[in-house]
């Protein structure tokens, strides 16, 4: 899933972000509309023109999608697109000699994006080729709105995780302090500040959006450890001026909310006792619904982001075991609310509700 997760002042290095052609994004299937949903197939090729790696992970008001591969040995940046101009999809970077690859979470309405970044921390020589090994940890990253990116670093922090953004460029995700504990944080402007959920069952925090009005969702792991959960169950919980709130899906074992948006729609992914592989959902008003991408073949939906027109962003999963190399294809997935929107229309519709 999208986002696999702070109160001090800190230095931090800016740097350009390159944006380059990468590949011709490739519109498919599209569902009929149904009383709810357009669905959109998008899949971004590899270099050599393989497609089945895709995964979006957010989108903005203007139609603008970021997202990235299934690994990084395929695609070790993220990318670019606008879905409502159907424009090649263009490289996210954050250049630099240590800076090997980029993870796009999330993205604004001024295209400023939050995600993670692969940065090299040490060099080894060694006698053999490839004559030196590289030591990298994950770090965040947040690219403003006039193409600064700057790498986010918790102080004293062995890993940190850039996963949602809001339109004041406030970021929120997690890091993993010295004993191995994750903590949420919240980023604004180079300070940090640290989110823990105040729950007594807590052990580990992790929010994963952040909108307009300052409302925070994501999920923590209580101390409800089992073999199939050795971390704890996965809880969701949302920020609300000053108060947390505890929630979970209807009978699910683990609840992972991913993001929302200024209407107070939370989408994220569930697991169940009979079916711990997860789905995604949609709560809106109080309401859950399980949300499942309509086409045939379909194993898996991951949902990943929704932004204020209600468009909701993810992958899903087919099968293809005749396919040793990947034998389950990931495909991108761009939902839409059928209302009067331009984005609808623009495509036309063959099979699939929901």
């Amino acid at each position: 899933m999208r986002k696999t997760g702070h109160r001090l002042l800190v230095t931090v290095a800016s740097i350009m972000v390159v944006l380059q052609p990468f590949a011709t994004c490739v519109f498919g299937q599209t569902s009929e509309p149904s009383s709810f949903y357009t669905f959109v197939t998008v899949d971004v090729p590899l270099p050599d023109g393989q497609l089945g790696f895709t995964t979006l992970a957010d989108v903005n008001e203007e139609g603008q999608i970021t997202g990235g591969f299934t690994s990084s040995l395929l695609g070790p940046y993220g990318f670019l697109l606008n879905i409502r101009k159907k424009v090649s999809s263009t490289e996210i970077r954050c250049p630099g000699k240590d800076v090997i690859g980029t993870e796009p979470q999330s993205i604004n309405r001024h295209a400023e994006i939050a995600g993670f970044a692969s940065v090299i921390v040490e060099r080894i020589k060694i006698p053999q080729s490839p004559s030196k090994i590289v030591i990298t940890k994950i770090s965040g990253f947040f690219r403003d709105r006039t193409g600064q990116c700057t790498i986010l670093d918790f102080p004293g922090a062995n890993l940190t995780e850039a996963i949602g953004v809001n339109d004041d460029g406030q970021v929120v995700g997690d890091y993993r302090d010295a004993n191995g504990i994750f903590h949420g944080f919240f980023w604004d402007a180079g300070q940090f500040l640290t989110i823990d959920v105040p729950f007594p069952e807590a052990r580990l925090t992790t929010p994963s959006g952040i909108n307009n009005i300052g409302q925070i969702v994501g999920f923590y792991f209580d101390n409800n450890v089992t073999e199939s959960f050795p971390n704890g169950y996965d809880r969701g919980f949302l920020y609300d001026n000053g108060i947390f709130t505890s929630f979970d899906f209807p009978d699910a074992v683990a609840t992972s909310p991913v993001d929302l948006n200024d209407n107070g729609q939370i989408v994220g992914i569930f697991a169940t006792d009979t079916d711990s592989t997860g789905r995604s959902f949609l709560l809106d008003a109080g309401r859950f619904t399980t949300f499942d991408v309509p086409f045939s073949g379909v194993v898996a939906t991951q949902v990943s982001g929704i932004n204020n027109r209600g468009q909701i962003v993810g992958r899903y999963i087919t099968s293809n075991p005749g396919d040793l190399v990947n034998p389950f294809p990931s495909h991108g997935f761009v939902a839409t609310p059928n209302v009067n929107s331009p984005l609808v229309a623009n495509f036309t519709t063959t099979t699939g509700t929901l």
